[in-house]
C-alpha cells in the first residue's frame, strides 16, 4: 500500500505518524498490527468519502483473499487503540453493508475535505468543447464565481460557495462527460401565431412530436421537455417568438450542437408549420423546413415526415422503424390532453395533470406515456406507491411504444414504486451516462442517495451536475438539503442563499434556507425566511408548516398551534392534514394537556411512520394500556411511503422501537435503539427530530451521568437545542448539584424568553429558581 506524501494526522489527543508507523495517544506511542495501520491511514486519507469493503481489501490485502472477519478484527484493533465507541461513534463510523467512514475532524494528512481555509475566492465555470460533432465534454473546470455572483451577500456566503461548491480534489473523473459521439439537439417550444388559444397546446406538443421523432437514431441526444422547460422558465422565453435571440441563449445554455425552432398557424381549415434548424456554436441558421396539412388528423404523419428530413440533415438516420404515432398515440386529441397534462406537473398542479392524463388513456389505452406519468405523479411526486405501480406496469407492457429514453426513466420510476432504490440509483447513473444534460438526472439520483444515507455520493452527483448547470436552483436546493443531513450548516446556508439568488421570487428558495436556518439553531432568521416565502406566496403550504414547526421549538406553542391549523386549513388531502394535527396533538402532549391531545389526534385518520401518530403516547399516558398495545401493532407495521422519490427517513422506525421498548419495561434494548436513532441523520422538516432521545432515556432510568454527557453532546452540535438545558437542569438537580442546575435552568430561560408562560418547563424553571435549597 502507497502512503501519502503527508507524514502526519492529528485528531484530538492522537497523533497518527505514518513516517514511524506507529500513533501517539496522550504522549503514549502505540503500535498497531500492520494491516490494522494501512486500513486507519487509508480511512484518514479519505475522510471526506465513504471507503467501501471491496475498495478496503483491494487497497490493504492486494487482492489477496480475506474475509470480512478481517476487516471487522482490523477495526476493532484501531477503536480500541484511539477510544472510539462503535456505537457512539466519534472517529469511525460504520456504514451497514457498505463500508466505514473516518468522521473525527483531522489536521494534517493529504487533505481532501471541504472546510480547508481557502484565502483566494475566485472561480468560475469555464466550458472546453471539442470541435466537429462535438464527441467529448472533457473537462468543466471552477474559477471567477465571485464577480459574477456578488449579489448574493456577504463574504461568508461567497466563502461557502468554494468551502462547498468546488470540484472535489479526490473526485478522479466524476467531472468527465463523454457523449459516445452523439449529437445534441435543443427542440424549442413552437409560437402560436394563431388568434385562437385553442391550438396552443401544439406549442409544447410540436415540440414533443419531433423529439420522439428525433430520438428513433441513437446519433442524436435530444434535450427532455422538463429541461428545456427549466432552461426557459429561468430565462422568462416562454412566449418568445422564433426569431428571439433568446433562442439561442437557451440553446447554450443546454450546451446543445443544434437547435430547433419554429412556429404555426391556422390558416382556414388548414394548419401551417414552419421550423428553422440552427448550429448553435457557428450561430448559422442551416436549414428551414415547412408544411402544411388540411386536417388536424394528418398532423402527427406530417410532423414524422419532418423529422426525418431533420435527422437527415444532422446527418443521423433512424434506426428505429417505428413513426411517431407508433412511438406516442395517433389520437391527436389523447395527444393534446397529454400535452396540456405536462405543463400542468411543470406548474406544480398534480391532481389537474392526472386528471387530463386519464383523459388521454381512455381516449387511447395503449397511449404508452400517458400511463407512465400517472405512475410518475402517483409513485414518485406523491408517495402512493400501490396506485402508481400498475400504470407503470401498464407502460412496460407498451414499451414497443416507447423510445429507448423513456424506457429508462420509467424502469428508476418503478424502481423507487418497488422501493428499490439501488435498482433506482442505478438507473439514473445509466441515464447521466447516456443523456448528461438531463439535469433532472442528477437532481433524482443526488435525493436518492441522500435517502440512502450516502451523502458524499450524493455532493458528488450534484456537483456533477452544477458543473453541466452552474445556475440549476434544484441542485442547490438539494445541495442544501444534503449538507444539512451531514450536519454542515454553514455549507447548507450557502447553498440555500446561492438558490434564493437565482430563484428570488420562488417561495420555496426562502422556506428551504428557512430550513437550513433552522437546523444551524438559528430559529429567528429560519422564521424570517419563512415569512418571506409566505410574503411571495401566503398560501404555500410547505412554509407553513415548517414555520409552525419552528414556534414549537421556540415554545411558542399558541402560535404553533395556529400556524398548524392554518396548515390544515390550506392542504387539499388526508395526509397531510393528519400531519398538521399530529403537530397540534404533540403540542398538547408537551404541555400535558391529554384531553385536548386525544381530541386532536382521534381526528387523524392516517398513521404514517414517519408522521408519529401521538395517539399510542397519549393512550399510554392515560393508562389506556389495550389502546396502546394495539397502535404499537399498526405504528411498527411496515408502511408503503416514500419521501417524494426517495426512501423515507430512517430515524423515525428505530426510535419508534425504542419508546415502544421503554414504555413495557425493555430498558436495554430500548437504549440500543435510541443508538441506533442517532446514527441516522434528524427529519429537517419535522417539528421534532428526537436528538434527545437517548438523553431522556437515560433521564428517565435515572441513569443522569449519562443523561449529562448525552445532552452536552447535543449542546456541542447545536448549543440552541430546544429544551436540553432545561433537561441538564433536571440531571443535575437529581444529583444534587445546586449550583450546576440553576445555571443551566437559567440559561434555558433566557434561551427561551419568548416561550409562552404557561408552557410546563419554564414555569418548573422559574419554581426552582425561586426554591431555596
Amino acid at each position: 500500500m502507497h502512503y501519502p506524501e503527508a507524514q502526519n494526522y492529528r485528531f484530538e489527543d492522537i497523533e497518527v505518524d505514518v513516517a514511524r508507523g506507529c500513533l501517539v495517544r496522550n504522549g503514549e506511542e502505540r503500535h498497531l498490527r500492520q494491516q490494522a495501520f494501512q486500513v486507519l491511514v487509508y480511512l484518514l486519507d479519505r475522510r471526506e468519502r465513504l471507503v467501501s469493503k471491496a475498495e478496503l481489501f483491494d487497497s490493504v490485502w492486494n487482492n489477496t483473499a480475506v474475509t470480512d472477519d478481517v476487516l471487522v478484527q482490523c477495526v476493532t484493533e484501531i477503536r480500541r487503540a484511539i477510544g472510539d465507541d462503535p456505537h457512539r461513534p466519534r472517529f469511525i463510523k460504520t456504514i451497514p453493508k457498505s463500508g466505514y467512514r473516518f468522521i473525527g475532524e483531522v489536521k494534517g494528512g493529504s487533505n481532501g475535505s471541504y472546510t480547508e481555509e481557502i484565502t483566494h475566492v475566485e472561480f468560475e465555470i469555464e466550458e472546453e468543447i471539442q470541435s466537429s460533432s462535438r464527441s467529448d465534454l472533457r473537462s468543466l473546470s471552477i474559477f471567477n464565481f465571485v464577480n459574477r455572483y456578488v449579489a448574493i451577500g456577504s463574504a461568508i456566503v461567497l466563502l461557502g460557495a468554494i468551502f462547498y461548491f468546488a470540484w472535489p480534489k479526490n473526485s478522479g473523473n466524476a467531472g468527465v462527460l463523454i457523449m459516445d459521439g452523439r449529437t445534441t439537439v435543443a427542440v424549442m417550444y413552437f409560437e402560436n401565431q394563431s388568434n385562437s388559444v385553442e391550438f396552443d397546446w401544439m406549442r409544447e406538443g410540436l415540440a414533443d412530436m419531433l423529439n420522439a421523432g428525433l430520438s428513433r437514431s441513437d446519433r442524436v441526444n435530444v434535450l427532455s421537455r422538463d429541461r428545456l422547460h427549466a432552461l426557459m422558465e429561468r430565462g422568462k422565453t416562454a412566449n418568445m417568438t422564433v426569431s428571439d435571440e433568446n433562442v439561442m441563449n437557451v440553446a447554450r445554455q443546454s450546451k446543445a450542437d443544434y437547435v430547433v425552432s419554429g412556429s404555426f398557424a391556422q390558416i382556414g381549415e388548414s394548419i401551417r408549420v414552419d421550423i428553422r434548424l440552427y448550429e448553435v456554436k457557428a450561430d448559422v441558421l442551416l436549414a428551414t423546413e415547412s408544411l402544411t396539412v388540411d386536417k388536424a388528423e394528418r398532423l402527427l404523419s406530417e410532423i414524422d415526415l419532418l423529422s426525418l428530413k431533420l435527422s437527415n440533415r444532422l446527418r443521423a438516420a433512424p434506426n428505429d422503424s417505428r413513426d411517431i404515432a407508433s412511438l406516442m398515440t395517433n389520437d391527436l386529441e389523447a395527444y393534446r390532453y397529454y400535452s396540456i397534462a405536462v405543463e400542468k406537473a411543470h406548474a406544480l398542479k398534480t391532481v389537474d395533470a392526472v386528471e387530463l392524463l386519464q383523459k388521454a388513456v381512455a381516449r387511447d389505452p395503449e397511449f404508452a406515456m400517458a400511463h407512465a406519468r400517472i405512475g410518475y405523479a402517483y409513485a414518485v411526486t406523491a408517495g402512493k406507491l400501490e396506485e402508481g405501480k400498475p400504470y407503470l406496469e401498464r407502460a412496460f407492457q407498451l414499451s414497443s411504444r416507447l423510445t429507448e429514453k423513456d424506457r429508462m426513466n420509467i424502469a428508476a420510476w418503478y424502481a423507487i414504486a418497488n422501493k428499490d432504490f439501488e435498482l433506482a440509483v442505478t438507473s439514473y447513473r445509466q441515464i447521466i451516462q447516456r443523456s448528461p444534460f438531463e439535469m433532472e438526472a442528477y437532481f433524482r439520483l443526488g435525493r436518492l442517495l441522500a435517502g440512502e444515507e450516502r451523502f458524499d455520493e450524493a455532493i458528488e452527483v450534484l456537483r456533477q451536475g452544477m458543473v453541466v448547470d452552474p445556475e440549476s436552483k434544484d441542485l442547490y436546493n438539494t445541495m442544501g438539503t444534503v449538507l444539512s443531513y451531514k450536519g454542515d450548516h454553514p455549507g447548507a446556508i450557502a447553498a440555500h442563499e446561492r438558490y434564493v439568488a437565482l430563484a428570488p421570487n420562488e417561495p420555496n428558495a426562502y422556506d428551504s434556507l428557512g430550513l437550513s436556518y433552522q437546523w444551524a439553531g438559528d430559529l429567528l432568521k429560519a422564521v424570517e425566511n419563512y415569512d418571506q416565502a409566505l410574503k411571495l406566496d401566503p398560501h404555500f403550504e410547505i412554509a407553513i408548516i415548517h414555520l409552525a414547526n419552528t414556534w414549537v421549538r421556540m415554545g411558542q406553542y399558541a402560535r404553533a398551534v395556529e400556524t398548524f391549523s392554518r396548515y390544515i386549513d390550506t392542504v387539499p388531502n388526508e395526509v397531510d392534514k393528519t400531519r398538521g394535527l399530529n403537530g397540534i396533538a404533540y403540542v398538547y402532549l408537551n404541555k400535558g394537556d391529554l384531553s385536548s391531545a386525544a381530541e386532536v389526534s382521534a381526528r387523524s385518520t392516517v398513521i404514517r411512520n414517519d408522521i408519529f401518530s401521538y395517539e399510542y403516547l397519549i393512550s399510554w399516558k392515560l393508562g389506556d394500556r389495550a389502546k396502546a398495545k394495539r397502535l404499537e401493532r399498526t405504528i411498527l407495521a411496515e408502511t408503503a411511503f416514500v419521501d417524494r422519490g426517495t426512501r423515507a427517513n430512517q430515524r423515525f422506525e428505530p426510535y419508534f422501537r425504542g419508546m415502544i421498548a421503554l414504555n413495557n419495561g425493555k430498558n436495554d434494548e430500548a437504549i440500543e435503539h435510541f443508538r441506533e436513532t442517532l446514527t441516522h441523520p434528524p427529519p429537517t422538516w419535522h417539528h421534532e427530530d428526537y436528538e434527545d432521545c437517548l438523553g431522556l432515556a437515560f433521564l428517565r432510568l435515572g441513569r443522569f451521568d449519562e443523561a449529562i454527557a448525552e445532552f452536552e453532546r447535543i449542546l456541542q452540535i447545536n448549543p440552541n437545542y430546544p429544551l436540553v438545558r432545561f433537561r441538564l437542569g433536571e440531571a443535575y438537580r437529581s444529583k444534587g448539584m445546586a449550583d450546576e442546575a440553576r445555571r443551566n435552568y437559567s440559561i434555558f430561560l433566557d434561551s427561551w424568553s419568548k416561550a409562552d408562560i404557561d408552557v410546563p418547563e419554564v414555569a418548573a424553571a422559574h419554581k426552582y429558581l425561586e426554591y431555596r435549597w
